[in-house]
């Protein structure tokens, strides 16, 4: 594979399920993603095991990472559909079929998947707070690749002015009608950002 890039260890990416076959022995498809495009000037292969038991179709918004096969071409791989949470008060939030997202939206998506992929977690935080839509989740969107525990180095790399911004942000997604879960998740976010700007205050 002389000359050809290596895609970026544990790095996620976004695209559209572009075409499937249903081929009797073997099942494929390819998946539209810009940026890999641009390295390797196709589309990204994915193989009928990733799509066996999932609810993909043709245009579907997609997460996954990628590898190269043997000839250097792109293969998707760790595959997430329709990875983009909908507010609970979305009307789109129970809408069946693949969701079409504006440019926009993919430029938001695009760079909080960045800053994850850069390990730069407070600036993914405090981006997907700054982001409004009254049908994107964003905050999720970054919370639920954080892990289930709140990450204090993102939390210790905002400054007062994000936190706040995320503080505000965590206090208005409360008064949304989230599942349990959800609520205990954004709940100790909020302890864990009120400690962070009272201890500041203490110095």
């Amino acid at each position: 594979m002389l000359g050809i890039a290596a895609p970026r260890a544990r790095c996620m990416y976004l695209g559209t399920l572009k075409s499937f076959s249903q081929e009797a022995v073997a099942g494929y498809g390819f998946i539209q993603c810009d940026e890999l495009f641009l390295l390797y000037n196709r589309d990204t292969f994915v193989d009928r095991a990733v799509l066996e038991g999932s609810t993909w179709r043709v245009g579907v918004l997609v997460e996954f990472s990628v590898t190269l096969n043997l000839k250097g071409q792109p293969q998707a791989r760790d595959v997430v559909w329709e990875p983009v949470a909908m507010l609970p008060s979305s009307a789109l939030a129970a809408q069946p079929g693949p969701r079409a997202f504006s440019a926009e939206v993919m430029k938001h998506l695009k760079e909080l998947i960045g800053w994850l992929n850069e390990k730069a977690k407070a600036s993914a935080l405090f981006r997907a707070a700054d982001f409004h839509d009254k049908h994107i989740d964003y905050m999720f969107f970054v919370l639920d690749r954080l892990g289930d525990d709140v990450a204090m180095d993102a939390v210790a790399g905002l400054s007062d002015t994000q936190r706040q911004v995320v503080l505000q942000r965590i206090a208005e997604m409360l008064n949304e009608r989230y599942a349990d879960e959800r609520c205990k998740s954004l709940t100790q976010w909020l302890k864990a950002l009120d400690c962070a700007t009272l201890n500041d205050t203490g110095r």
